[in-house]
């Protein structure tokens, strides 16, 4: 009693108005103007596009943002909602409760989260209460969002390339606890929604949810979208996977690595061996040129010992003078 007190006594206090955004009506409870405005004109803005994705709009959607993050712990307690969570998206009540961009750290996060658990409510409503597998949900709440980035890459490529992709069977109801196989599993359902874009145009997913909507199995909505059952689906999106990720084990290997420091190595061999054959270029060059001026002549004159001896003060002839100059006549 006391804790749903305190939290209608915080609402009172956050400054909320209503709005509609296109078929939506939209009522937001927020700590400023400032803030609500931001979040009424985000979600006018994104709007269109959720409806284009879904095929439907929720109709009424309440969005609150919590100041501080006791109060966000306490919505979540009340709701029955993870504490650790940054937002949650209530379908069946058209409610969606975020933390404050302050608590994130980051303003343009808050955009992604807004948006992401928008398209849960937009979803829920173009199945018209049918349920979507969980991997494609939360993909496309990343892709519409525009939550992808180097974090998914690296969670994709170690499953690609390490621990191997969780099959699609095991994401329909729930994703892993454990950090870092959820981690893949939402990096896995984020490249899958994308690849199936990419590889099947722009109305393959609202041509599967649509399906979905109707009532009809995964696997037959996925047939009659794109040609091909689950199994050969998955099959063919882990083949691209292993394709797409490749290079990073090359460069992830030891010997790719000592490939490198060869071509490094081989490549300063050559600068060095350019730069040597330069420098032995320009010595023969320049001994061409001494050599065409003919071979150094002799120091002309007297010898040393020679002079001495003339001017008296040497008697004996120098022991190395008078050998040299034996070795001088013998020559001659």
């Amino acid at each position: 009693m006391i804790l749903r007190l305190a939290l209608a006594l915080c609402l009172l206090l956050v400054w909320a108005g209503a709005a509609a955004a296109g078929s939506l009506e939209l009522s937001v409870q927020a700590p400023s103007p400032e803030l609500a405005a931001h979040i009424r004109q985000v979600t006018t803005e994104t709007a269109p596009k959720l409806e284009a994705w879904t095929g439907a709009s929720p109709g009424k959607v309440l969005i609150q943002v919590m100041p501080t993050r006791e109060w966000f712990e306490k919505r979540m307690a009340q709701l029955h909602g993870p504490r650790w969570a940054a937002g949650l998206a209530l379908p069946g009540r058209g409610l969606i409760v975020l933390r404050s961009p302050r608590q994130l750290g980051d303003p343009e996060q808050f955009r992604h989260l807004l948006v992401h658990e928008l398209l849960h409510l937009y979803l829920a409503a173009g199945l018209k209460g049918r349920r979507a597998p969980l991997w494609l949900e939360e993909g496309l709440a990343m892709r519409v969002s525009g939550e992808g980035g180097l974090g998914r890459t690296a969670s994709m490529a170690g499953g690609v390339l390490g621990t191997g992709l969780i099959p699609l069977a095991d994401l329909q109801e729930r994703f892993p606890a454990q950090a870092g196989q959820a981690a893949l599993a939402y990096a896995q359902s984020y490249y899958l929604v994308t690849w199936l874009q990419n590889e099947f145009g722009p109305q393959a997913l609202p041509g599967i949810i649509k399906r979905l909507s109707q009532g009809k199995p995964l696997t037959a909505a996925l047939r009659q979208t794109t040609g091909m059952s689950l199994a050969a689906l998955e099959e063919r999106f882990s083949d691209d996977m292993h394709s797409r990720f490749s290079w990073i084990a090359v460069l992830s290997t030891g010997g790719a690595f000592w490939a490198l420091v060869a071509v490094v190595a081989m490549v300063g061999l050559a600068a060095r061996r350019r730069s040597q054959k330069k420098r032995l270029a320009r010595g023969l060059a320049r001994e061409d040129r001494e050599n065409s001026m003919g071979p150094p002549r002799r120091r002309q004159g007297k010898s040393r010992g020679e002079v001495l001896r003339e001017a008296g003060l040497l008697e004996k002839p120098d022991k190395r003078e008078s050998q040299t100059s034996k070795e001088k006549q013998t020559r001659i």
